[in-house]
């Protein structure tokens, strides 16, 4: 199961589309369950073959297109299915810009499993610094690397030459 970009060509019922423009012609009904608009259609994708697409509506207006290649697959799972792996995106793209799993350079294999590892238990100490649970793993990276770079001691007071709406962050 994935998410098609609207680019990707579609056949349905006979006529060759992009999937972005069959999403905006096809009649998506409100399921109360899932909270949103949505609709399930069979089509044929020259890239993948016969696909089962959801069409849904997000909160912002925009359409998503969630294909998988379980032809007879509920509207509901395959939504819901989407939506159980929301937290598990966020956690990956939190490990790639805030603690550095992207930025791996290693040649070996140990070495690797060993930038994972460090990585991961970075990530769960940002998770444990956190002040409030609302409070986003960002802005703990930011407040612990300001307290490590003052040491305890007061900012300096601001330039006169720095502009007086920069002076609050400078």
């Amino acid at each position: 199961m994935g998410t098609l970009p609207p680019r990707t060509t579609v056949v349905w019922r006979g006529r060759r589309q992009p999937v972005g423009e069959l999403a905006g012609r096809l009649r998506l009904a409100w399921r109360p369950r899932l909270g949103l608009r949505s609709a399930a259609v069979t089509v044929y994708a020259p890239t993948y073959g016969r696909l089962r697409l959801v069409v849904t509506r997000n909160r912002h207006g925009n359409y998503e297109c969630l294909a998988t290649g379980e032809l007879h697959a509920d509207l509901t799972r395959v939504v819901e299915r989407k939506l159980s792996r929301w937290s598990v995106e966020t956690i990956f793209r939190d490990t790639k810009q805030y603690t550095g799993l992207g930025a791996c350079q290693c040649w070996t294999d140990q070495a690797m499993v060993r930038h994972v590892a460090l990585v991961l238990v970075g990530f769960v100490v940002l998770q444990q610094l956190r002040l409030d649970h609302a409070e986003s793993v960002a802005a703990v990276k930011e407040r612990w690397q300001l307290a490590i770079a003052h040491q305890g001691e007061p900012p300096p007071v601001p330039l006169r030459a720095c502009p007086a709406h920069l002076r609050a962050t400078a």
